[in-house]
């Protein structure tokens, strides 16, 4: 237990700013893409203007299609190569309205897009 409370002791001094990051550190950049397929084609833009004015992204993070961009820009895909992949893109190509025990939509087309994509770059 008293590593719980140390832990705890350090996340609330970090989260009252008694104790700042060190000013030799640069800062980091954490992104979180939201949902929406325009929206998603849309983070790449965003990931590209961030490329060109030399900010790197340290963590990123979404959901529903930013989700899908959140993790093939996290396995290094080319951003080039992202966008051209999302312009040829269809619903049909990672989604299928069915019953599943999960509900309306099965994720087997998702998981093998994404298997696809991630493995190309």
């Amino acid at each position: 237990m008293r590593w719980l409370r140390k832990a705890l002791r350090k996340v609330r001094n970090f989260a009252s700013g008694r104790h700042p990051l060190p000013t030799d550190r640069a800062p980091r950049v954490g992104l979180a893409l939201g949902g929406g397929f325009a929206r998603g084609i849309a983070h790449i833009g965003v990931l590209k203007a961030l490329e060109e004015g030399g900010i790197h992204v340290d963590a990123v993070a979404g959901t529903s299609v930013g989700a899908l961009i959140a993790t093939a820009f996290a396995s290094g895909a080319m951003l080039e190569e992202m966008e051209l992949h999302a312009a040829e893109t269809q619903f049909k190509d990672f989604g299928r309205w069915t019953l599943s025990w999960m509900g309306l939509a099965s994720n087997e087309r998702l998981e093998s897009y994404l298997r696809r994509f991630c493995l190309a770059s």
